[in-house]
């Protein structure tokens, strides 16, 4: 489903030129489930961000379902990530303005799905995620758990094929951070692709394969029996 071949990513710094990832291979099949793990620094977000579309790499091939996404314009590339792609990030980046039911239905409006058919998935994923009371509350009137299954719940509002969360517990007290792991893990049961960026080695061991990196490369995948 994800095919990376030789991605490189290079950042310019005071002058200096960063090697953010450094020839990365890395085959992501669908259904899978893995961490990405590694110190600060050594290309978790930027390698998450590449698989994602949020950015470009310097070298490199990309392919999506078969498709070479790498030199898609800007325009495509939204479309796709739309499409196909869900993100939990550490801080929510929830829209302060919107309800929770707002901000759930917020990609259906940019995707021009019909009223009646947001409507009907906006309350199928706020009873999936527990979230019904609170449909009508902003993100500051919503503790941490809450706005972090507003965000997931967003993130699957397209019905995506892959969802990539970048430390998603990283905010949050460990009861709270383990229930929204199994809410995570809950879309990769049901046959989607699951990839989480943490620094926390137990929410790392959950997954059945896990790449750790260093100084930009991928320096271990290992694969074994899902601890979640």
């Amino acid at each position: 489903m994800i095919h990376l071949a030789g991605i490189e990513r290079i950042f310019r710094v005071g002058g200096e030129e960063v090697h953010a990832l450094r020839a990365i291979d890395l085959e992501i099949g669908q259904g899978e489930y893995l961490s990405i793990m590694g110190p600060s620094g050594s290309g978790k977000s930027s390698l998450l961000n590449i698989i994602g579309l949020l950015d470009r790499p310097n070298a490199g091939r990309y392919t999506l379902d078969g498709r070479d996404v790498t030199g898609l314009s800007d325009d495509e590339q939204a479309r796709v990530r739309r499409e196909k792609i869900g993100f939990v990030f550490q801080f929510f980046h929830l829209v302060p303005r919107l309800t929770a039911a707002q901000n759930i239905e917020l990609p259906m409006v940019l995707a021009g799905i019909a009223p009646e058919e947001r409507q009907g998935r906006i309350a199928r994923l706020l009873a999936d995620y527990g979230l019904e009371e609170r449909a009508g509350h902003r993100p500051d009137q919503l503790s941490g758990g809450q706005c972090q299954r507003v965000a997931i719940a967003r993130a699957m509002a397209m019905q995506p094929e892959v969802i990539l969360a970048d430390e998603p517990t990283g905010n949050l007290d460990r009861h709270t951070g383990q229930e929204v792991m199994q809410l995570l893990e809950g879309v990769h049961r049901a046959g989607g692709t699951l990839a989480v960026v943490t620094h926390d080695p137990e929410i790392g061991a959950r997954a059945a394969r896990r790449l750790r990196m260093i100084d930009g490369a991928i320096h271990s995948d290992e694969r074994g029996d899902q601890r979640g």
